[in-house]
């Protein structure tokens, strides 16, 4: 992790485990790797080093010369993933499921194209289980799910012109720099 925004540690905290975790687990044999065009998606707090089921993590790569160099990644807290009540944490939840979806790993963008009927079916999930709903606002959750896209891709831009700029050799030692004294 080299960059993050202060103010919010809690969601922060644990965005290197969800970028290593995505990367770990698509890696795996039998599951593809990592592709230009995809975008991955998580928050599972137990598996994927989510925070809790509504911080919804984007984790985008970034690629030069077509190998993977550095990931962007956005956190965005959901208003609603379903449950056993709206909103997040319900107080009577006795096990993770009652508050919402769960998403290990999914690839939210393939070959460029956002899996709007995938992650709709994830979303709605938790409402197949008694005495839980699925998402109450699917529209605002795909809405919110294609501005944390759109975020990382400005942050992939702004990447790509640093080593376009710079060369990749130097940006890399200034991130090494940067945490090393971080």
């Amino acid at each position: 992790l080299v960059a993050n925004a202060p103010h919010i540690p809690v969601h922060l905290g644990a965005m290197q485990a969800a970028v290593k975790f995505q990367v770990d687990y698509w890696n795996a044999e039998g599951r593809g790797g990592i592709k230009e065009g995809e975008v991955l998606v998580s928050n599972h707090p137990q598996l994927a080093g989510g925070s809790h089921l509504p911080d919804i993590t984007v984790i985008t790569p970034v690629f030069h010369s077509g190998q993977i160099i550095f990931f962007t990644a956005s956190r965005g807290h959901h208003a609603d993933i379903g449950g056993i009540a709206p909103g997040s944490m319900p107080p009577h939840s006795t096990s993770l499921e009652d508050e919402g979806a769960m998403i290990v790993a999914f690839k939210l963008v393939k070959d460029g194209k956002f899996q709007e009927e995938g992650i709709a079916e994830i979303l709605e999930a938790p409402g197949k289980l008694e005495g839980n709903s699925g998402t109450r606002n699917l529209r605002d959750n795909l809405s919110d799910l294609r501005a944390q896209v759109a975020a990382n891709n400005s942050g992939i831009k702004l990447l790509q012109q640093l080593v376009n700029e710079y060369g990749l050799s130097t940006v890399e030692a200034y991130m090494h720099f940067i945490q090393k004294n971080a």
